[in-house]
């Protein structure tokens, strides 16, 4: 199941990582790389040690063990350059509520040491992809939430990051919100930025290139969405469709010499049938085979994934944790 990075490629590093407060490990010997140009997803419950992995990868929090780099810069020994080349978004949108927009980016790019030539630049880049033209004597604290948070998202910004952590950027944000921000991860991903992004969100993790699950500060899971759910279904899995049931199951029993039945039975849905194969690991060969085996079989039948959902995914991983020995 686990996809590891080209470790030629990957621009941040995990090995080990481990932060403890007292008794309590938030983090337990965590291990995993992210490529450049990735729109990498990080998901867990409250406490599973999201936020506090991304303050050590950000030189917030000093790890207990393990390592962590970031574009090769140890977070340790080298913590004010790794602040440097990195965007950080928190969970919590940082902006001073009883300054304007601009005076916030203003304030921000001080920060970062980015000149106005540059903040304008910035602006003229990401105002019109969030829809924030007009705003900038707007106070923050008469925004609507989801426009308070893409104005924290172009301040992480201001100074050009290539590596860019999103804690929970999407919390509290109604859907049209949502949408706008994974727009633009994937348009910023495809300029060659790297992005770590956490979130409570679940389908939101469908938009994402790799996802690793924690859970009680242990990763249990990292791969691709598609490769999760197949690794979780024990396969990849796809269901048969014709509206006459009788069809569906003599393609189904005809198919099963060279396809291991997943689910004999019929299973009514939307007026038609449908029997679930679950196909061999060579998926891209198997699925041309089948669309010609079914052809033959009747014009009319047809197939599509019936993959679990990355929520069913994530829920039965912590199941299995809670009712292992």
């Amino acid at each position: 199941m686990t996809k590891v990075a080209d470790s030629a490629q990957a621009v941040l590093v995990a090995d080990g990582l481990t932060r403890r407060f007292g008794d309590f490990t938030a983090v337990d010997h965590v291990s995993f790389q992210v490529r450049r140009g990735e729109v990498f997803g990080f998901l867990g419950s409250n406490g599973g040690g999201k936020s506090t992995t991304i303050r050590m990868f950000c030189g917030l929090l000093a790890p207990t063990e393990g390592t962590a780099r970031v574009a090769g810069i140890d977070i340790q020994t080298q913590a004010e350059e790794v602040r440097a080349r990195i965007g950080y978004m928190s969970q919590k949108v940082s902006l001073y509520a009883n300054l304007t927009v601009a005076e916030n980016l203003r304030f921000f790019s001080g920060l970062y040491g980015v000149p106005s030539q540059k903040v304008e630049h910035q602006k003229q880049h990401f105002y019109p992809r969030l829809g924030l033209e007009g705003l900038d004597r707007s106070f923050v604290h008469s925004l609507p939430s989801g426009i308070k948070h893409r104005v924290a998202l172009v301040c992480s910004l201001l100074h050009d990051p290539d590596i860019i952590f999103l804690d929970e950027p999407t919390a509290g944000v109604d859907v049209v919100n949502r949408q706008v921000f994974w727009r633009l991860i994937r348009e910023l991903a495809q300029e060659g930025r790297t992005l770590f992004v956490t979130t409570h969100y679940l389908d939101e993790m469908e938009y994402t290139d790799r996802m690793g699950f924690i859970d009680r500060g242990q990763l249990i899971g990292l791969d691709t969405p598609t490769g999760l759910k197949t690794h979780y279904a024990g396969g990849y899995r796809v269901r048969l469709i014709h509206p006459d049931q009788t069809i569906v199951h003599n393609a189904a029993q005809r198919l099963s010499e060279a396809y291991r039945l997943w689910r004999p039975e019929a299973q009514s849905e939307e007026g038609a049938h449908s029997t679930f194969l679950l196909l061999p690991d060579d998926k891209a060969r198997t699925v041309e085979q089948l669309r010609h085996a079914l052809t033959a079989i009747d014009p009319a039948l047809g197939f599509a994934p019936a993959l679990p959902s990355i929520e069913e995914v994530f829920a039965g991983m912590i199941r299995q944790r809670q009712e292992a020995p």
